[in-house]
């Protein structure tokens, strides 16, 4: 029986609109959410699918020893596409020239992600292919022509084999970032390797597995992998690699993470007030029903069935909604970055749901339970249910619910904590500055026929209310906010990290004679290029004259001192330099005196990560071996170095009487142009011995990460406006009641038209620049803590936005709210009347 009644009333409401307002909170949550996750998952696919053609695959497992065939038998089980390499140096022989290169054997399978590029002929223009050399034939680096004066189509014996060399090798998409073989790379068949003859017992080799498949498939072949592997095997993707790329890889996604954080916020908010506004709105009708017999069970059945169904109705509507949403701004994505974009999967369509279901329950169970109890003399005294508690446990639980579906989306506890505490802190100093303003406007009086004294008396009218209003927009606010002026900082940053004029070709190999002639040749092409650097490599083995641990061997029974210090393993390239690189910047310490080269005691500045790992402290001396010789040094400052500018940088720099001590190649870096190739390539013939290693594959992704992320917040942005447009929609919509009523009241009493317009607008105006104020302010802080703790930049506070803030929020809320009440207020009283009956 109660359910055909609940049906009836569903039906009535929903044709009167008395459900609108639940049922936009709930679609608006799924909507938001869904178009967020949907297209941030999408696009963080796209760049980390880009990102893995640096390392020619999705996953790679490196080896210093070959590993057993089950291993690569295994990954097809588990639906992984594989491919093998080899890395080793051996001598070429053609034209009485010989060279030693540094050689890669590849199945053809390689490379599973990106392309090579090559070229038919040191003249010709270079063109990519998808698979390596074949049987019988070798490519060559450019280099490599012309130390072994070869072509394309001569012969060239590598190791105990000879080859024909059919292609010029330009670029792998697994090319090391910086190495010392520079232009003397070899592409060779896997199946050759044993023709070469030269990987014998003892060779150092290198080998190299490549993996490529679906995220879950490398998951589950990783943990059947992961017991098997040694000490000196590493597996690794494109987000373990140490460089500008998976930096700048990693500080997208934590932007995108945060926009979809953004949506969650806002949709619980509205969905909190939607809530408590429809059941407010239903006091009426509950006391009706209880005054004709309806007893409480049937009362709670009936508004569960309509809560359910609205739910079930809204989440359905706000998927579909967000799905054209989301597919619109993905063809949009897809026409300005020219790229496909990967398919997101079932986790936005199984998170949105999830969020729209668990707002309507929680954020409705209060409100329910108000409406429950309404008394039935409501029928006579009107204000019967009007004042009743706020449950602190309710506003507790709303809490946990927003910052559990917030750490759900996420999956970091410290993002989520800064944007949970800094939406705390707006609403606690919105609601403090709420009771003062509307408090102290008490005290102004009401001035006759003044639009601002009825505005304010408006205000102090709905205090409460105001404030949840109040709340509402400054969070939509400090969203947008937020996003913009972050999008703004990071962008920015990380154009100025890779900027226009950034070196794209490391110059290595450089002879101390062979400095002036290239000096010459840039300045004579007019190519922009860095200092040359002397450059050497030397271990750190001892601090203040205790030696750090050396690796012992297990095969002779060596035991490890326990208590040595652990030092570096690896040998950095060190220089000397009399100033100071414009990337660095000195954080402890002073740089090293004008007339240090007088003095015998050489200095050291060190990078301040290494300061931390080594334990070191301004006026420590550290032992440098440098080949058989020893170089100790007094470290007199610590440094903090941009590594992300592709520019020269050192972990260890030293003072300029450390010149002539050791023999050093000289380094530097430029910036070659397309018109620049014929020339670069007649330099190299003049000097066969220099190496040049170009980078700027490594540039261009750099730059498509920040275009993709770029773009990627424009569409976020638009999102997290039109969700907040609808919160305040929805927040104005719930008032009209009210509003109609006042109206009426006003002109029974003489106002005119043209004061109650100006009145409302300047309600608007109030509230939207009060609470850009307070987002502003808030948002400016949080930025701050948010760029040191997530994005690793020197936060700053940006004063702008704390004027942008209000006059936005004034523009933004009086614009919206004004609208949706004009058409009441154009409406005549008797009308008016009409329907508040």
């Amino acid at each position: 029986m109660w359910v055909k009644l609940a049906f009836k009333l569903f039906s009535r409401e929903f044709r009167r609109g008395e459900l609108t307002i639940i049922f936009a909170a709930i679609a608006l949550a799924v909507l938001t959410v869904f178009s967020l996750s949907s297209i941030t998952e999408r696009i963080g696919l796209n760049i980390t699918q880009k990102s893995s053609d640096f390392i020619a695959a999705d996953r790679r497992l490196s080896s210093n020893h070959a590993i057993d065939t089950q291993v690569l038998s295994k990954a097809n089980e588990f639906g992984l596409e594989t491919a093998k390499l080899l890395y080793f140096d051996s001598m070429l022989f053609a034209n009485d020239e010989l060279v030693l290169g540094a050689v890669k054997a590849t199945t053809q399978e390689y490379p599973l992600r990106g392309k090579i590029t090559i070229k038919d002929a040191l003249t010709a223009e270079p063109y990519e292919v998808t698979t390596g050399p074949t049987e019988g034939s070798i490519w060559l680096s450019e280099g490599l022509f012309y130390t072994l004066n070869v072509e394309v189509g001569d012969k060239v014996e590598l190791g105990a084999g000879i080859f024909n060399i059919s292609k010029v090798l330009v670029k792998e998409p697994d090319a090391p970032f910086f190495s010392l073989s520079g232009n003397k790379r070899v592409l060779l068949n896997y199946n050759d390797i044993e023709k070469t003859q030269a990987i014998q017992p003892g060779s150092r080799i290198f080998h190299r597995y490549l993996y490529k498949g679906e995220e879950q498939q490398l998951t589950d072949y990783y943990a059947w992998l992961k017991p098997l592997l040694k000490s000196n095997q590493e597996w690794q993707g494109i987000k373990d690699r140490q460089s500008p790329l998976g930096n700048n890889l990693d500080k997208a996604e934590r932007f995108l993470l945060l926009a979809g954080l953004f949506g969650i916020m806002l949709a619980a908010v509205a969905m909190a007030v939607s809530a408590k506004r429809y059941c407010e709105r239903q006091y009426d009708p509950v006391a009706m029903m209880k005054t004709l017999g309806g007893s409480r069970r049937i009362i709670r059945n009936i508004f569960l069935l309509h809560l359910s169904l609205v739910t079930v109705f809204s989440i359905a509507v706000g998927l579909m909604v967000g799905y054209v949403l989301q597919t619109i701004g993905a063809d949009y994505l897809i026409s300005v970055m020219g790229a496909e974009l990967p398919n997101a999967g079932v986790k936005p369509w199984l998170l949105s749901s999830f969020i729209g279901l668990i707002c309507a329950l929680m954020f409705s169970l209060k409100p329910l339970l108000d409406l429950f109890d309404i008394p039935p003399l409501r029928v006579l005294r009107r204000n019967l249910g009007d004042t009743l508690a706020i449950s602190r446990v309710h506003i507790a639980l709303s809490l946990l619910t927003i910052f559990a579906l917030m750490w759900l989306f996420s999956g970091e506890i410290i993002t989520t904590l800064i944007l949970f505490v800094s939406t705390l802190f707006v609403i606690a100093i919105l609601f403090g500055i709420s009771r003062l303003l509307f408090a102290a406007g008490r005290s102004l009086g009401l001035r006759p026929g003044s639009s601002w004294s009825l505005a304010i008396a408006t205000l102090q009218k709905r205090a409460n209310a105001n404030a949840i209003q109040l709340i509402s927009f400054a969070l939509a606010i400090k969203l947008m906010l937020f996003l913009v002026v972050l999008k703004s900082d990071i962008i920015d940053d990380w154009q100025q990290q890779v900027p226009e004029d950034a070196p794209n070709m490391f110059i290595i190999n450089v002879a101390e004679n062979e400095i002036a002639p290239l000096e010459t040749f840039f300045i004579d092409k007019n190519i922009p290029h860095e200092d040359f650097y002397p450059v050497f490599r030397g271990r750190v083995d001892a601090l203040n004259g205790e030696a750090f641990a050396r690796k012992t061997s297990k095969q002779e029974g060596e035991e490890k001192d326990e208590e040595a210090k652990e030092g570096k393993r690896r040998e950095p390239n060190l220089t000397w330099l009399s100033t100071l690189p414009d990337d660095n910047e000195i954080i402890e310490g002073e740089w090293f005196a004008d007339n240090i080269a007088e003095s015998e005691q050489i200095e050291v500045s060190v990078v301040d990560h290494w300061r931390d790992s080594l334990d070191l402290e301004l006026g420590d001396v550290i032992t440098i071996l440098v080949n058989e010789q020893v170089i100790e040094a007094k470290v007199t400052s610590f440094r903090k170095v941009n590594w992300a500018t592709l520019k020269p940088n050192f972990v260890m720099i030293l003072s300029t009487n450390m010149a002539g001590k050791v023999p050093v190649m000289y380094f530097s870096a430029a910036q070659i142009q397309e018109q620049h190739t014929k020339d670069v390539s007649q330099l190299l013939q003049r000097y066969p011995t220099i190496s040049m290693i170009d980078i700027k594959a490594r540039i261009e992704q750099a730059q498509s990460i920040i275009a993709q992320v770029s773009i990627a917040i424009g569409f976020v942005l638009s999102i997290v406006l039109i969700s907040g447009a609808l919160v305040l929609i929805s927040q104005v919509q719930a008032s009209l009641a009210e509003r109609m009523q006042e109206v009426v009241i006003l002109r029974t009493l003489g106002a005119k038209g043209r004061l109650i317009k100006l009145a409302t607008l300047y309600e608007f105006i109030l509230l939207g620049a009060i609470a850009g104020l307070v987002a502003a302010i808030v948002s400016d802080v949080t930025l701050f803590v948010i760029q040191q703790q997530l994005f690793n930049v020197d936060g700053r506070l940006h004063f702008y936005i704390w004027l942008l803030g209000p006059l936005s929020g004034a523009v933004f809320v009086s614009a919206i709210g004004y609208f949706m009440v004009a058409r009441t207020m154009r409406q005549n009283t008797q009308g008016l009347l009409r329907k508040l009956s």
